[in-house]
């Protein structure tokens, strides 16, 4: 065989080794990634919601007060055990019982509730410990963001069933009425507004972020199917009073605005603001003889301050509602001019 022969055989063997190495590296690297690629689909999307139930199904509750279905959930454990749930399901039982996820039942103490937030407070005795859920800031909710309601439809058969939502828009105040000691009040309230379709015993359920936190509290059902949670910033403001037995009320100021640091340029300039302004809550509406309109505050005004605090967001806003006070002084800014209005909190 000819010296040119046997280079000619021997590229042709090296070229058919090459493809054929060619020809398996895809299929075993494809093999290599079969784990992953499993492992993609069981632990991507599907997981971060079932991860997120698994651990704080053991902290939601049922609860059976005089024959009416309601869901609570585990606020604080030290020594008691603190449930958090909706004041309309509790607040005139005789009876209420506390059902975990794992099926025990205990009965519970109704420690206090505030008609204004629909919010009530239960202590429990039980054998064992559970993990409080965490609270977390409702102001960094964003629209589109999912969320969990672990709560009690209809009856406790379907005790734990789990709801997916999706956050509507950012925290809105919305008109709220309620009759507490014969007396019907009118005011407004702050609220998450979530898009789900949740069937009645969902009230006092916690709702629940992606990281598991608690951001709101189902506390109603409109009759068009509008469904909101009590901001988590304002449960733990109403909660820590409940559990160390204060007396308090929150201050209607009968205010309805937008935070002016969540307000864009444009929305500022179109409302002939000063872009100077950076802080305060311009008042788009102000509820009739409320304490707001009878210190004369107007639409158009911006709140920079109540009794001293500076106004800048909800947190801003609850801790001047919570604190007690014989008289309110509200630092508007108006027509670019500076005034301090003062009423007496009769």
């Amino acid at each position: 065989m000819k010296k040119n022969d046997r280079f000619l055989y021997l590229l042709i063997a090296l070229i058919f080794i090459w493809l054929l190495f060619l020809s398996f590296r895809p299929s075993q690297e494809e093999n290599s990634h079969d784990p992953l690629i499993n492992e993609y689909n069981v632990t991507g999307f599907s997981t971060d919601f079932t991860k997120v139930v698994a651990e704080d199904i053991a902290s939601i509750v049922s609860i059976n007060a005089d024959g009416t279905v309601a869901s609570g959930y585990v606020y604080k454990q030290d020594g008691d055990t603190y449930i958090l749930t909706a004041c309309h399901a509790v607040s005139d039982a005789q009876n209420i019982s506390v059902i975990f996820d794992s099926k025990y039942s205990a009965d519970a103490e109704l420690v206090g509730y505030d008609p204004f937030s629909d919010l009530a407070l239960l202590t429990v005795e039980i054998p064992f410990d559970v993990s409080a859920l965490k609270l977390t800031d409702a102001k960094l909710l964003k629209p589109g963001e999912f969320v969990i309601s672990i709560g009690t439809p209809v009856s406790l058969d379907y005790a734990s069933s789990v709801s997916l939502g999706m956050v509507s828009k950012e925290i809105l105040t919305i008109d709220n009425s309620i009759t507490y000691h014969d007396q019907r009040s009118v005011y407004y309230l702050d609220v998450i507004s979530v898009s789900t379709n949740l069937e009645s015993g969902y009230s006092g359920c916690p709702l629940i972020n992606m990281n598991g936190e608690v951001a709101g509290m189902i506390i109603m059902k409109t009759s068009d199917d509008q469904v909101f949670a009590l901001t988590a910033n304002e449960i733990q403001r109403v909660a820590d009073r409940l559990i160390e037995g204060e007396e308090f009320q929150k201050t209607q100021f009968g205010v309805k605005g937008t935070y002016i640091k969540e307000m864009p340029a444009y929305e500022k300039t179109n409302l002939d603001l000063d872009l100077e302004i950076i802080a305060g809550l311009y008042v788009e509406k102000v509820r009739e003889n409320s304490l707001a309109a009878q210190a004369s505050v107007r639409p158009g005004d911006v709140i920079t301050k109540i009794n001293g605090i500076l106004i800048e967001d909800l947190d801003d806003f609850l801790d001047a509602a919570y604190f007690p006070s014989e008289e309110f002084s509200f630092e508007v800014i108006r027509n670019e001019q500076s005034l301090v209005l003062g009423v007496p909190n009769d």
